[in-house]
């Protein structure tokens, strides 16, 4: 590990050169509630202003941007479209979008919880963004730049994807370690814990991965010091306060919940154990709808919907997330929700291998979005023991079909794999997606 000094200025270059300041989001919650909504009505005029006047804006934008009252527009918003997923593939391809309009940027895409990946496209303010959301966040759940983080999210050379030297070098510089959490075993373990007699150090990876590691601690009797985790938190999956403290029981600290997406990075944040997760302000705008996409009331479920102030490149106008959530009174006012109470959203977990081998079901998002044949997927583990993948989109060439076994191979050995292509993947009876299961 690099001196934490050394790290520490290394990390603060790296704030100057590629990081917008977050000022805004430690300054935001200080204000009062009426100026809060002055200075949100104004972000979310200057947003359907710039997108209202482009070539691909809905009419409904066109109209709204040509109102002059920031207070006005307020009142009238909960009026404007909701965007899906399936909007942001039909209507705003991210591909276009930077060569159409001229806007440097950086186009991506999600890991695709739902087995079917989004494309989008950030700007450089969103880009700059993106880093400075990760920071503050993480330094108000009590992490300092240079601290040694343990990071267990997924090798990219389990994609067949290789991490350039120059940012796997600046990352050591930082004190960051990654740790390959697609393929668990009690190796990962070996190697988290390597690290965190190396403490104090900071751990954050998906939820599940974290609990896979934290229960093998226990169950193997390894005893870690406390004080050596200084705080966790997680990302890409859903928290539950069982696993928490499951992570506390091995590690003295529980899980702190991060919450966010590629599209808009970190959304909001749980800064200690017992408070909620406190939304990126002035920098998204959150709305709960209920099931009449109305504003959802106090304590009533529904549906999480988002408004980036910041990009302009896809346009994040009311953007359905496809998470659902509370809130409580205490945490909203006249400018809004300040807080998510209770989260509901995905769960990927672990799947078991013929053979005992678990690999987390994340694995999957991360191979298909690459590979652009690929709609949609779901993996089913068969009672003999093989590999079903079910494929929607393009199809594959022969040439192409046998590259992507080469790339499936080199994570799964040589289990069986049978890949089928078929016009539509089966729902639940919630309508919802599996995208990995053990047939039963």
């Amino acid at each position: 590990m690099i001196p934490r000094s050394i790290s520490n200025l290394l990390w603060r270059r790296y704030f100057r050169r590629n990081v917008t300041p977050w000022t805004e989001l430690e300054h935001f919650p200080k204000l009062a509630p009426n100026e809060q909504r002055k200075e949100m009505g104004l972000r979310l005029q200057k947003q359907i202003r710039y997108f209202g006047s482009r070539a691909d804006a809905l009419p409904e934008w066109r109209e709204a941007a040509r109102i002059d009252d920031a207070e006005e527009l307020l009142r009238i918003w909960p009026d404007l479209p909701v965007i899906t997923k399936n909007d942001l593939r039909s209507r705003f391809p991210a591909e276009e979008i930077g060569r159409r309009f001229n806007i440097a940027g950086q186009s991506n895409c999600t890991g695709g919880s739902t087995g079917e990946p989004v494309h989008f496209y950030h700007d450089e303010a969103m880009l700059k963004s993106i880093p400075a959301t990760n920071a503050f966040s993480a330094t108000a759940m009590g992490w300092l730049p240079g601290m040694p983080t343990v990071i267990i999210w997924g090798s990219e050379r389990d994609v067949k994807k290789h991490t350039t030297l120059r940012n796997r070098v600046h990352g050591r510089l930082r004190n960051q370690f990654v740790v390959d959490g697609y393929n668990l075993s009690d190796e990962t373990v070996d190697r988290v814990c390597a690290f965190i007699v190396q403490g104090p150090v900071a751990i954050y990876g998906f939820t599940s991965m974290l609990e896979f590691v934290a229960r093998r601690v226990l169950e193997t009797g390894r005893k870690i010091r406390p004080g050596m985790v200084r705080v966790a938190w997680n990302g890409g999956e859903m928290l539950f306060p069982e696993q928490s403290e499951l992570f506390r029981r091995a590690f003295a600290v529980p899980i702190l919940n991060r919450y966010g997406g590629r599209e808009l990075a970190v959304m909001a944040c749980q800064f200690s154990e017992t408070s909620p997760l406190h939304v990126m302000r002035p920098w998204l705008f959150l709305e709960v709808l209920n099931e009449r996409g109305r504003p959802a009331g106090p304590g009533e479920i529904g549906r999480l919907v988002w408004t980036s102030t910041i990009c302009r490149g896809t346009p994040f106008l009311r953007y359905d997330v496809e998470d659902l959530g509370t809130f409580r009174q205490v945490d909203s006012n006249e400018s809004g929700v300040a807080a998510i109470d209770t989260l509901h959203g995905r769960i990927a977990g672990i799947l078991e291998l013929p053979g005992g081998r678990k690999i987390s079901n994340l694995y999957w998002n991360h191979f298909f979005k690459e590979v652009k044949e690929v709609a949609q997927f779901q993996v089913i583990v068969r009672k003999d023991r093989s590999l079903q993948i079910l494929l929607r989109g393009e199809g594959f060439s022969q040439q192409r079909e046998a590259v992507v076994r080469g790339l499936l191979a080199h994570f799964l050995g040589d289990m069986d794999v049978h890949l089928q292509w078929v016009d539509r993947i089966p729902l639940t009876k919630e309508g919802k997606l599996v995208q990995a299961y053990r047939e039963a």
